[in-house]
């Protein structure tokens, strides 16, 4: 884990200085010793079916002393962004008519890149226009389609992008329009930081800086700077994170007039007032020229209460999950504190200096911004929500928890998120100031002491392992289990819950294809650290796959796979699968919600900024349901990267066990079953 978390924060905070750019879409990276097509992806922090993409090459391995090229974020974005936009647009009836497409002849040593920057257009344009390309590859002298005529019946700009999530529109909250909507000024006093301004204001240290570029040359007593004018917390006293409320809307019969509030997008009042985009610009025809923050619309009344009662609304539980956004009650407000170990008092005057080489205060900023994002989304449903955040200065051994529970007001609050210790969350169960509050403890996978007032939202470790074993068992298949002596506990695990599962030592790998069998899946689960058993293990059954169903596992993402000997074809057809806390990137809702996140923050979120979000927003709308909070768990919920389905276990604690079962696929991604 903290090689792990290092090696994220790393590549957010560290600029590369030994890669030369071939241009300013892709960097020419050489490989060196070790590396894997896997490992680079993670450095930079990019699928590897976009490395595949412009490295096909790459499927079979990569030698040390070649060179990979890596698209960078501005280019991926660049061409997300033309994706989206072409997958997303409302599809009218008549909005193509008489397509012609414009051809080209591909020239010897041409190139995909070359050819869609001469045209204008993105690469992945060229493949949706001409898929046999992903088959046959790029071949000189073919006559491939580069353009298409496209008539719409529409202004682009009045197109409407879907966010599955419910996130706040991306445009009307850049960091152009908060300078105009969302700052006030304020003056700096002695002994204040900017990294201490960023957690009174509820923001970042980046937010603050983009709003006041001279603070580029630190800050001065006295010196009046602009803050963002909402979820600040200037002390002990609990901010109330008031909704945008509209009150200036005239009843007018059928229509109303509403005036437009800030982060409202088109689509978002179209679906609040149940009408189509288009009847929307008929009764405004301004709305092509823009949708503009203050502007006045004509939209049909609603019908009903705005005070209606919600709490009759029953939650819909057919299928998996629940969507709990659909089922809000705004009765009651609600109160939720955070205990997050940002240290402050370690900072001093030099935040700038600390952030370069302390990983774990990155990881909290990056958990802090994603809770930031949950709390605004809050706000746009006009939930009562009022929230507290502290400063639990922790260690693994040590914090301030105790201290800031006996000495601060928790009388209202509902739920508290952190500490993110496993000690210190046992620290802040035992001196709750009342029995009603509940402890989520947002990352932490250990074994905590039992309490009813705790809930723990990361999967122990033996829930994972339960996760892919029921899941093979279910399949009807043969499941041996490889177990490296070194790994004690798993040995025990299996010993304990599944008696009856062949378990055997790495030792024995050699002869592992002498025990395949027809007629059914031969499925063999790896639990080591060692990379010779990963090859020795995939050397012996690659060759067997046209003779025998095998499929291999092991119980967690493990990096042994990732060797460089391992080809990821061989992956592929050996169906690599895996259980993750997480699912992997590349859906629509965290598609969204990276759009979303880097429009604020300017930079791609990683699982540490997600997983703040996916916990904050999902603890928020179980409090809404009209309902105790604990009751609520009962509901399947499923976020941008992470589900939510609670159990209590025989020691009475409620812990979280949804898991993501993932299999390397035939077209190099990962799926999930």
């Amino acid at each position: 884990m903290r090689k792990k978390i290092i090696t994220i924060c790393s590549a957010f905070l560290l600029t590369i200085f030994n890669l030369q750019a071939q241009d300013s879409s892709f960097i020419q990276y050489r490989v060196n010793k070790g590396d894997t097509i896997s490992k680079i992806a993670r450095e930079y922090n990019i699928p590897v079916s976009e490395l595949l993409k412009y490295n096909p090459e790459a499927k079979s391995g990569i030698k040390e002393g070649s060179f990979v090229l890596i698209p960078t974020k501005e280019f991926l974005s660049q061409e997300n962004d033309k994706s989206i936009d072409l997958s997303q647009k409302e599809i009218k009836d008549n909005s193509v008519s008489g397509a012609k497409g414009q051809t080209h002849v591909v020239q010897p040593k041409e190139t995909l890149y070359g050819i869609s920057k001469t045209y204008n257009i993105s690469v992945e344009d060229i493949l949706v226009w001409n898929p046999e390309i992903r088959f046959d590859g790029l071949k000189a002298g073919s006559t491939i389609i580069v353009g298409k005529d496209v008539n719409v019946n529409e202004p682009e700009q009045i197109v409407e992008k879907t966010y599955l999530r419910n996130l706040p529109a991306s445009a009307p909250d850049t960091i152009k329009n908060i300078h105009n909507i969302y700052y006030e000024t304020v003056s700096i006093e002695p002994k204040q930081t900017i990294y201490g301004l960023a957690v009174m204001y509820n923001t970042t240290i980046q937010r603050l800086v983009e709003l006041n570029p001279e603070l580029r040359h630190g800050l001065k007593i006295g010196q009046q700077i602009k803050v963002p004018a909402y979820g600040g917390n200037t002390g002990n006293d609990i901010k109330v994170v008031t909704p945008s409320v509209d009150s200036s809307q005239e009843n007018t019969g059928k229509y109303s007039k509403i005036t437009v509030e800030p982060q409202q997008t088109v689509y978002s009042i179209s679906k609040e007032y149940e009408i189509s985009i288009g009847d929307l610009l008929k009764l405004n025809p301004d709305l092509k020229a823009g949708l503009k923050s203050g502007m006045e619309l004509i939209v049909p009344s609603k019908s009903g209460n705005a005070d209606e009662d919600y709490s009759a609304v029953e939650i819909n539980t057919t299928g998996s999950f629940v969507e709990l956004s659909k089922s809000l009650n705004k009765n009651e407000s609600k109160e939720i504190a955070f205990l997050l170990p940002f240290n402050i008092e370690k900072l001093g005057n030099t935040p700038e200096e600390r952030l370069k080489s302390d990983a774990f205060l990155n990881m909290t900023l990056d958990f802090y911004s994603g809770v930031l994002l949950a709390v605004e989304q809050a706000n746009k449903l006009g939930l009562p929500l009022r929230v507290n955040v502290y400063d639990s200065n922790e260690s693994k051994d040590n914090s301030s928890v105790e201290t800031i529970l006996k000495q601060n007001n928790f009388s209202n609050t509902d739920v508290i998120i952190g500490p993110f210790f496993k000690t210190n969350v046992d620290k802040a169960v035992q001196n709750l100031p009342n029995k009603d509050i509940i402890v989520v403890s947002p990352l932490s996978n250990e074994r905590t002491n039992p309490s009813s007032q705790l809930v723990q939202t990361m999967p122990y470790g033996d829930v994972l392992k339960r996760e892919l074993l029921d899941y093979f068992i279910k399949q009807n298949t043969k499941i041996t289990v490889i177990v490296d002596d070194k790994k004690a506990s798993t040995k025990r695990f299996m010993q304990r819950s599944y008696p009856n599962i062949k378990t055997i030592s790495t030792g024995l790998l050699s002869d592992i294809d002498k025990t395949l069998v027809a007629g059914k899946r031969n499925v063999f689960i790896l639990d080591s650290n060692s990379i010779e058993s990963a090859l020795l293990l995939t050397n012996k059954l690659k060759d067997r796959v046209s003779d025998f169903d095998i499929q291999i596992a092991s119980f967690d993402k493990s990096d042994i796979f990732d060797y460089g000997e391992i080809n990821i074809q061989t992956l592929v057809d050996l169906k690599y699968t895996f259980p993750s806390v997480t699912r992997e990137s590349g859906s629509a809702s965290e598609t969204a919600f990276a759009r979303e996140y880097k429009n604020k923050n300017n930079i791609y979120p990683n699982r540490f900024a997600t997983r703040g979000y996916d916990v904050a927003y999902d603890v928020i709308l179980r409090l809404f349901q009209g309902k105790d909070f604990v009751s609520t768990l009962n509901y399947k919920t499923q976020e941008v990267e992470n589900k939510f389905v609670y159990h209590k276990n025989a020691a009475g604690v409620i812990q979280n066990t949804g898991v993501y079962l993932l299999q390397y696929d035939e077209n190099l991604t990962v799926k999930e079953l």
